[in-house]
């Protein structure tokens, strides 16, 4: 199945700018004006400020049609905090604010939590008949999510893609895009049991670029690209996401390579953004999209609902760039998703390795959980098993040094292989296998406390102790590089969680 919801952000205003709510209200209509025009099928999810102003009232009643779906933008605004009592921590003058304090339910208590989300949703249904299917926000807590799940028909949440301090939010190591069941430990971890599983699907928003998104322009060969300011997504207020050419790339990898049978996507563009070209952006979004008759465009709710029918747990899904924006195989980059981890094949110029690999862990606690978050920002992240990001080694678990393009192909449901010669990577829920190659991780500059151990690689990160196993070859240490040495013609790769939280601590909570 191949996804692409159309979903606009709404704000009532931004202190940045001069005539915020003028600006911000007519992109909305303009924004809903477009999604008319091509008769697709779209979202529009209402901050709070919005969502009780009579003029965007008056905007949806009158000009939305069927085809249009009205969720909720989940930012914490003044006029919120002030119909539940709450005192209001943004900066002065201001009644929204992009920092986590005030502007994000894990800034607040649980307490505090449940009279915002019941305030949101109950006005919500006064004003529009039914309470919101659809409920995102660039951040979003797992003990909000789980009672957002439980107390209301929720059909599908959305939180940010990866990012590392864009705005107040980081995040790093989640499920790449697509959609997965969250824990109720950790709405930026999918649950592995059934036990933990929240039953409504979080959906990564913004279309992250799978070659550029992890580290910007590092991996940037063609001179013409550079530089590209802003984010790497398919947002059209940055320029990539308004170049029909790489618009055209982010379809074809999307939705024409290897998925493993799910793919998804995420166009639209909140309201702040509201230049004349943001909106041309999306209109040639449109237009490209009809060569794409076999992607189906959905309303958020409807995607979600779609995503339960079929798919009990998590599924492993794939998103496979072959080449990049200008057509070449000298940038290659392959990401596998499923239950249990994300891990990100890459080829630049002979290299073919692992970018990244992080471990999903149930048992392991998000920061925010049971206490407030108390900085300006907050960070989700997940177990880093390699990093090429954040620790100072750049190589990554290196397969091969001397290779030609790799292609990817589906085994069988949930296994992807992906090939280079006489050798390959299979990747598994269960683990990775490498056939006819070994690889060597270098481990200076880590920030998981790296040791071998017992013929095993143990890691320590954030209260969590995990492992990296290798079946069917033997785990070496050599200075600074750990070397992976096949005994076989394959070897697989298993990361595993030993420690998460304490029992005392799992018993406090």
């Amino acid at each position: 199945m191949k996804v692409i919801t159309i979903m606009n952000f709404v704000r009532k205003c931004d202190f940045r700018m001069e005539d915020s709510e003028e600006k911000l209200y007519r992109m909305t209509r303009q924004e809903l004006d477009l999604v008319n025009e091509y008769q697709l099928e779209n979202t529009f999810l209402l901050q709070y400020d919005a969502l009780i102003e009579e003029r965007y009232i008056r905007l949806f009643r009158e000009n939305a049609t069927e085809r249009t779906e009205l969720g909720l933008w989940f930012e914490v605004v003044k006029p919120l905090t002030d119909a539940v009592g709450l005192p209001w921590r943004g900066r002065e003058g201001a009644t929204w604010d992009w920092h986590v304090i005030p502007g994000f339910l894990m800034a607040y208590t649980q307490t505090e939590r449940r009279l915002l989300i019941d305030e949101a949703m109950e006005r919500f249904r006064a004003i529009y008949g039914s309470y919101p299917a659809t409920v995102a926000s660039w951040l979003l807590d797992s003990y909000s999510v789980a009672y957002l799940a439980e107390h209301y028909p929720v059909s599908a949440f959305g939180i940010c893609r990866d990012q590392v301090g864009t705005d107040a939010y980081t995040l790093v190591g989640g499920y790449f895009n697509q959609a997965y069941y969250p824990s109720r430990n950790n709405v930026f971890t999918p649950a592995a049991t059934k036990e933990q599983r929240i039953k409504t699907p979080v959906f990564r928003l913004l279309g992250p670029d799978p070659i550029h998104n992890y580290d910007n322009d590092r991996y940037l060969q063609n001179q013409e690209y550079l530089p590209y300011c802003g984010c790497y997504t398919l947002e059209p207020a940055w320029r990539a996401g308004r170049e029909p050419e790489i618009v055209r790339w982010f379809f074809d990898t999307y939705f024409c390579n290897e998925d493993l049978g799910y793919s998804y996507a995420q166009l639209g563009q909140e309201n702040n953004f509201c230049e004349a070209e943001t909106l041309e952006g999306l209109r040639m979004q449109m237009e490209l999209l009809q060569d794409y008759p076999y992607v189906v465009c959905r309303k958020m709710k409807d995607a979600g609902e779609d995503f339960k029918k079929r798919f009990e747990k998590t599924p492993a899904t794939a998103v496979c760039a072959l080449k990049d924006w200008d057509g070449s195989k000298e940038v290659q980059s392959v990401y596998y998703d499923c239950e249990r981890y994300t891990a990100n094949l890459f080829h630049a110029g002979k290299r073919i390795f692992l970018r990244c690999w992080y471990l999903f862990a149930e048992g392991v606690y998000e920061d925010y959980y049971d206490r407030p978050c108390e900085t300006w920002d907050a960070t989700y992240e997940n177990l880093p098993v390699v990093d090429t990001l954040l620790w100072e080694d750049r190589e990554g678990l290196v397969l091969e040094e001397e290779a030609e393009p790799f292609w990817a192909e589906k085994e069988e449901n949930g296994i992807l292989r992906v090939s280079w010669g006489e050798k390959s990577v299979t990747f598994r829920e269960s683990g990775i296998s490498l056939k006819n190659t070994g690889a060597f991780l270098r481990i200076g500059g880590n920030k998981a406390g790296i040791r071998l151990e017992a013929g095993k690689l143990l890691y320590s990160y954030k209260g969590a102790e995990y492992a990296l196993e290798a079946d069917g070859g033997r785990i070496l240490q050599e200075g600074e590089r750990i070397l992976f040495v096949p005994e076989g013609e394959r070897m697989t790769l298993r990361a595993v969680c030993l420690i998460g939280c304490s029992a005392e601590e799992n018993a406090e909570r």
